[in-house]
């Protein structure tokens, strides 16, 4: 039984080396992921600039579109002032030349915002084009990094997997499926000691005083009322393997 529990101590200890490498290698995506938004972020960034930059040139389109059409009646109006015969039409004529005049006027200033708004928008886009650029590269040196690295975890896991296999089974079957099922359901942690104290390193709870030395004596499979973890004499858990 004294073998069983250095055992049993034994594949805590790849099990503990397998959760840290597991641990290590379910970071990687998340730090890949964190890397893939940044860039989604930047695109889409740039999307929008774009299409402000589409509205943009569009309103400077019709404007220049409505300067036009008012220059034309402009000349209209200024070809008919030569044929008035009265005072009235005349100042008609010229109060519409006015009023189309003003218009444009108003027109230009609008335009001259929008090309000021143009300007800032493209030197925007410009950065932001560096910056996606940039992020864009260093996205895809790093998937290839953490490919790589993902690769070498999963190998490393498979290495210590077939050791605990290994293992295993040197003790009796059904003592490995106890074992392999508290390390699924107890964070990764199946076997416990009894503290000075008293109680699970486990899980804290109080062992009566009889169990606690049952588990010294170390002559047959002692687990927690609470939590389950088999416990290993303290003895047996500091022996290096």
């Amino acid at each position: 039984m004294q073998k069983d529990l250095e055992i049993l101590c034994s594949l805590q200890k790849l099990d503990n080396k397998i959760f840290q490498i597991d641990k290590k290698a379910k970071r990687l995506p998340k730090q890949l992921k964190e890397l893939e938004e940044k860039n989604e972020s930047d695109n889409k960034a740039i999307i929008e600039i774009n299409q402000n930059l589409e509205d943009n040139l569009q309103k400077q389109m019709n404007h220049e579109l409505d300067i036009s059409a008012n220059l034309k009646e402009i000349n209209n109006y200024e070809s008919q002032l030569l044929s008035v015969k009265t005072n009235k039409e005349y100042k008609a004529l010229n109060s519409e030349i006015a009023f189309k005049k003003e218009k444009n006027a108003s027109i230009e200033e609008k335009l001259i915002e929008l090309l000021e708004e143009e300007s800032i928008l493209k030197n925007e886009k410009k950065s932001i084009e560096i910056v996606f650029t940039s992020d864009k590269k260093k996205l895809e040196e790093e998937r290839v990094k953490i490919d790589a690295e993902i690769h070498e975890y999963e190998t490393q896991i498979n290495v210590w997997e077939q050791k605990k296999k290994d293992l295993g089974k040197k003790i009796p079957e059904i003592l490995f499926r106890r074992y392999n099922r508290l390390i699924s359901h107890k964070n990764g942690k199946a076997i416990a000691e009894i503290t000075k104290e008293g109680v699970c390193s486990g899980c804290h709870f109080k062992i009566r005083p009889q169990i606690v030395v049952e588990v010294i004596k170390g002559n047959s499979i002692i687990t927690c009322e609470n939590c389950s973890r088999i416990f290993i004499p303290i003895d047996v858990s500091s022996k290096e393997n």
